[in-house]
């Protein structure tokens, strides 16, 4: 890229994908942790009862499993994106095409 203004404009747009990447990984984890928390006092409750606790350790279980694996597959995109990013500065740095 010879042109310094659409330099510039790739910069920014980079810069712009990386902090939106990282705030996205970093929102989604503080998301799960509240969304875990709050499940787990329903589920205290469920667990407390004797005729619902073999099924609520059950449904706990399988909740949060998969809430796990779906804010993982978000973190994960999010990093992806985050790395996809810096090896396009990096490349760009080095005069690649």
């Amino acid at each position: 890229m010879n042109n310094p203004d659409k330099q510039n404009q790739l910069d920014w747009w980079l810069g712009l994908a990386d902090m939106l990447a990282e705030g996205t990984g970093h929102g989604v984890q503080k998301l799960e942790r509240v969304h875990l928390s709050i499940a787990d006092e329903s589920f205290h409750v469920l667990e407390a009862i004797p005729i619902t606790r073999p099924w609520a350790r059950v449904v706990k279980s399988s909740h949060h499993g998969i809430a796990r694996v779906c804010y993982g597959v978000v973190k994960l995109g999010a990093r992806s994106v985050s790395a996809a990013t810096a090896a396009m500065v990096k490349k760009d740095q080095t005069g690649q095409s």
